[in-house]
C-alpha cells in the first residue's frame, strides 16, 4: 500500500502542478516549468525513483501540450523543452536515489535497534541467570561460615565437618560455574582448533574414567571400536564436549538407568553418539537447550552453561551436535564431526 501512495502522490501532485500553473499563466510567464519541477521533487522525496520519474513524464507531456508554442499538440519546437526535461530527470534520479538511501537507513537503524533490543535482553537474561548462580552459593557459604565463626554456638564435631563440607562444596560448584563461564567465553569469542591425528577411543576413554564419580552407579555401554583408524581433531576440544555431555547425563538422568557412548565413521564425517535412559528431552527444547543460561530444571543446580560449550566446542571444529529421542528411552546426543581433513 505505501508503494502505491507514492506513484498516487506523483499523478496528484503533477495534476494540481498544471491547474496551479494554468490558473498563473495569465499573471506570470514561464512559471509552469518551476512549478512541475517542484512536483517532480516532492514525488522523489516522498515515494522514491519510481514516482519521481512517473512525476517527470506526466511533467513534460503536461509541459509540452499545454505550454509551449503552439499549445495543446504534442510537437518539440523549443529547445528549452528538452532542457527542462534534463532537468526535471536530473532532481529525480537525485531525490530518488536520496529517497531510496534514507529508506534503506531505516531499515537499517530499525534492524539494529531491534538487534539491540534482543541483545539487551538477553545482557538482562543473562545478568539474571548470572547473579541467581553466583547468589546461592555465596549465600549457603556466608551462612555456613557464620555458624562456624560464631562464638556462642556450640557445634559438635560431626557437625562442624559436615559444615565444613559444604561449604567446599559450595565453592567447588562457583569454581566450576566461573571455569564454564570463561570456557564458552573463549569459544565463543573465537578459538582455532589445533587439528592433530588422535585416536578416538583413548580420548574418550579418558573422559569416561573422569566422568566416573559423576556417574556414579549408571552401567555405561562403551563401544568405541580399536579398529576406528586415527583421525584428525582437537582433542581439547572433543573431550570438552563429550565431558559436558556426560556431566550433563549425570545431572539429569537418575541413578543406576544405563549409558551407552558409541561411535563410528559415516562416510567423511564421525559420528559420537552419548544415549541415556532418563526422561528424555521435550522436542520443543531440543534447539533451546544449547543456549547458554537454559535449564529446563530452573530447580537445578546447573548454570545451563554445559550444553552450550558443547556445541560451540564441536561447532568451532566444523561439525553439528543435536539431540533427539534414544529409540529404547530417554535422550540420544549426536555429535558430527567432518573428517574431510583426513586427505
Amino acid at each position: 500500500m505505501a508503494r502505491w501512495n507514492g506513484y498516487a502522490i506523483a499523478v496528484g501532485s503533477t495534476v494540481l502542478a498544471v491547474g496551479v500553473s494554468l490558473a498563473l499563466a495569465s499573471v506570470a510567464d514561464n512559471t509552469a516549468p518551476v512549478v512541475l519541477l517542484a512536483a517532480v521533487a516532492l514525488s522523489g522525496w516522498s515515494g522514491g525513483l519510481g514516482p519521481a520519474l512517473v512525476a517527470t513524464g506526466l511533467g513534460f507531456v503536461a509541459l509540452d501540450y499545454f505550454f509551449e508554442s503552439p499549445p495543446y499538440l504534442f510537437e518539440i519546437t523549443e529547445r528549452r523543452t528538452v532542457l527542462d526535461l534534463l532537468v526535471f530527470l536530473l532532481v529525480a534520479i537525485l531525490l530518488g536515489t536520496l529517497n531510496a538511501q534514507l529508506r534503506a537507513a531505516r531499515v537499517r537503524a530499525e534492524l539494529a535497534r531491534s538487534d539491540a533490543e534482543v541483545a539487551l535482553q538477553a545482557r538482562d537474561d543473562a545478568l539474571m541467570a548470572v547473579s541467581h548462580d553466583l547468589r546461592t552459593p555465596l549465600t549457603s557459604i556466608k551462612a555456613y561460615l557464620s555458624a562456624l565463626l560464631d562464638p556462642h554456638v556450640r557445634i559438635r564435631a560431626a557437625r562442624r565437618l559436615e559444615l565444613l563440607a559444604n561449604t567446599q562444596a559450595e565453592v567447588d560448584r562457583l569454581i566450576h560455574f566461573i571455569t564454564d563461564a570463561l570456557a564458552l567465553n573463549r569459544l565463543q569469542a573465537g578459538v582455532k582448533p589445533n587439528y592433530e591425528w588422535n585416536a578416538l577411543g583413548e580420548v574418550a576413554s579418558a573422559v569416561l574414567d573422569r566422568c566416573g564419580p559423576a556417574l556414579g552407579e549408571r552401567p555405561v555401554t562403551y563401544a568405541i571400536s580399536d579398529t576406528l583408524p586415527l583421525l584428525r581433531f582437537d582433542a581439547g576440544l572433543l573431550d570438552q564436549a563429550l565431558t559436558n555431555l556426560l556431566e550433563n547425563v549425570a545431572a539429569h538422568t537418575p541413578p543406576r538407568t544405563p549409558i551407552e557412548i558409541t561411535a563410528r565413521l559415516d562416510g567423511q564425517m564421525l559420528r559420537l553418539e552419548v544415549s541415556d535412559a532418563g526422561p528424555g528431552i521435550p522436542p520443543d527444547a531440543r534447539a533451546r537447550i544449547f543456549n547458554k543460561f537454559e535449564r529446563l530444571d530452573r530447580e537445578g543446580d546447573g548454570a545451563g552453561l554445559g550444553l552450550a560449550i558443547a556445541r560451540a566446542a564441536i561447532e568451532a571444529q566444523g561439525g553439528r551436535v543435536w539431540v533427539e529421542d534414544n529409540p529404547s528411552g530417554g535422550a540420544r546426543f549426536i555429535l558430527i564431526l567432518p573428517q574431510s581433513l583426513n586427505t
